[in-house]
């Protein structure tokens, strides 16, 4: 079975249109094949080697700005979650106002501890 070549068509708003016609579906409509679209340019910054660097960077300084966490206009259903220092099977979850409450995650969410 011989494929049909590939071929350039202008359409009706004079555009140059490359591929392989697939279906007519009416008058002056035609369904064309294009092909694979070329991958997008990546700056040099936004490279994985590189964020990967700056996150390294980041997180290997102690603690992080409270006013970074707790930035937006949904502040007040963000939330802190860190391991319990004293009892690192327990998961303390701190609000934007500075309360902590002692609980675990539990089927990925988080149980407050009733004592």
């Amino acid at each position: 079975m011989a494929r049909e070549k590939t071929t350039a068509r202008e359409s009706a708003t004079a555009q140059l249109v490359q591929g392989r016609p697939v279906a007519t579906l009416g008058r002056g409509l035609t369904l064309i094949k294009t092909g694979r679209t070329p991958r997008p340019v990546v700056r040099p910054e936004d490279n994985t080697t590189v964020l990967l660097k700056k996150a390294a960077r980041a997180l290997n300084k102690p603690g992080i700005d409270r006013s970074v966490v707790f930035r937006g206009p949904n502040a007040a259903r963000i939330f802190a979650y860190y391991a319990d220092p004293q009892d690192p099977t327990r998961v303390v979850r701190e609000a934007a106002d500075g309360t902590k409450v002692v609980g675990s995650l539990v089927d990925g969410k988080f149980r407050a501890s009733k004592a």
